[in-house]
């Protein structure tokens, strides 16, 4: 018996240096664990937005693709609010009500995942920039992570998602956006009510005390996903939070947080949804009323809720195009979103309103990708404007109705429809230029007018 105690005794030692081993030889653990030590050295400082010369190409980027893709594909459902009963714009699916949402782990396969031709269609489309939900509110992770217990390490085999997704955006030049929850609900003791309205309570015995040390145990566990996502797959151009909290914590360590993934990745633009700093603002669905101040983005969905919307039809091309123009005559970037299936997929409408819009951005591309805004352009003309150098681009998009009229302007060297290069016809009086596009120059998404200065 005291053999046999022995010999158990000397398996165990082995089994455990074999691990130990076999942790020391994988590169991501390393590269997670030397970001971590980084971050013990890293000074709490004021953020300011980027400087850096390989994050200034965000003010021009124009437009981009967002993709909420996860477990909650598999039911069509709002990602991760579904959970919350009696949330507006979640479920009435009672099924996934609360814990009983993880019911849909198990069944996520995206055994026909194509990112390469979701992005070819996105690139070809103008878009210059892409942002995949890599974890969102549910906190199911996209790739296999040493941290936590829900992510494709424990659910596919270890099969990273998010590789491929990278590889493509580079493969047709799209700078790679990650969205990134720090705040998790599938975290046990994570302090959120699954019911909508109705006010979370700490448990028994959390006192103050108890308290910060459960949420310091969460910003580990949540800087240790950090880790992987800044180091796993070369350079990310884009991180994109979605909210930071803990109930009963004030501090939870913006400056710090974002200085040492600045110090992980230099180049990186970040959102302001950690805390309230960030390179970019991020007003959602809504367009703004009048240009906001700094870098912008608005992001809203193309058909249905957030994820996955198989029964809910894709908005107009017509519709995009008119927020892509209201957001860049401002100085904005427009993210538009789709849920992908959860079978790896795309809806065929998302391929045929990708091949309409390459065909308007194969001759009026200049006009809204890295063309500069002209943010006060409703005080002197009835058109939103964008500008390149010494050209103004007038966009005639299909709810115009009349002629176009631009005030308190000098006089133009020509005039001219972008798509043909045909020349057009205008007065000019006043300092005011009128100017009238023939219905039969008209289309159904956006006449572009150049005018020469």
């Amino acid at each position: 018996m005291k053999m046999y105690s022995i010999v158990i005794m000397l398996i165990a030692v082995l089994s455990s240096s074999h691990v130990h081993a076999e942790e020391e030889k994988d590169p991501f653990r390393i590269m997670s664990q030397k970001s971590l030590e980084k971050l013990r050295t890293v000074e709490k400082v004021s953020f300011e937005r980027t400087t850096h010369p390989n994050a200034q190409w965000f003010p021009e980027a124009g437009f981009g693709l967002f993709m909420h893709w996860g477990i909650h594909s598999v039911a069509g459902i709002q990602p991760s609010w579904s959970m919350i009963k009696n949330y507006p714009y979640g479920t009435d699916k009672t099924e996934y009500h609360g814990k009983d949402y993880y019911t849909l782990l198990d069944k996520f396969n995206p055994r026909n995942y194509d990112p390469d031709r979701w992005i070819e269609a996105a690139a070809k489309a103008g878009m210059t920039y892409a942002v995949l939900t890599v974890k969102h509110h549910d906190g199911y992770a996209l790739w296999p992570s040493e941290f936590g217990t829900m992510s494709t390490k424990q659910y596919l085999e270890g099969h990273d998602l998010i590789r491929p997704y990278v590889d493509a955006c580079r493969k047709y030049g799209l700078k790679v956006g990650l969205y990134f929850s720090p705040r998790d609900w599938g975290y046990p003791g994570y302090p959120v009510s699954m019911e909508h309205e109705v006010p979370y309570i700490h448990p028994p015995g959390r006192d103050n005390v108890k308290n910060q040390r459960d949420f310091n145990r969460f910003y580990e566990y949540t800087v240790g996903q950090l880790s992987e996502i800044l180091t796993r797959w070369g350079k990310i151009d884009i991180l994109w939070f979605d909210g930071m909290g803990w109930i009963g914590i004030n501090d939870i360590r913006t400056e710090k947080t974002l200085a040492w993934a600045r110090l992980l990745q230099p180049h990186i633009v970040i959102n302001n949804r950690w805390g309230a700093e960030g390179d970019f603002g991020t007003p959602e669905w809504l367009m703004p009323v009048n240009a906001p101040e700094g870098w912008w983005e608005n992001c809203i969905s193309w058909s249905g809720h957030w994820g996955y919307s198989p029964d809910t039809p894709f908005e107009p091309n017509s519709w995009v195009m008119e927020k892509l123009v209201t957001a860049r005559a401002w100085g904005g970037n427009f993210l538009l979103n789709i849920g992908p299936a959860p079978d790896g997929t795309m809806r065929p409408e998302y391929y045929e309103r990708t091949v309409e819009l390459a065909r308007w951005m194969a001759h009026s591309k200049k006009s809204l990708i890295g063309a500069d805004p002209v943010r006060e352009w409703k005080k002197f003309s009835n058109v939103p404007i964008t500008q390149k150098e010494k050209i103004w681009y007038l966009h005639v998009l299909p709810d115009h109705d009349g002629k176009l009229v631009i005030k308190d302007v000098p006089k133009p060297s020509k005039a001219q429809l972008l798509r043909t290069k045909v020349p057009l016809d205008y007065s000019y009086e006043g300092r005011k230029i009128t100017l009238t596009l023939p219905d039969n120059s008209r289309t159904d998404l956006n006449d572009v007018i150049e005018l020469y200065w």
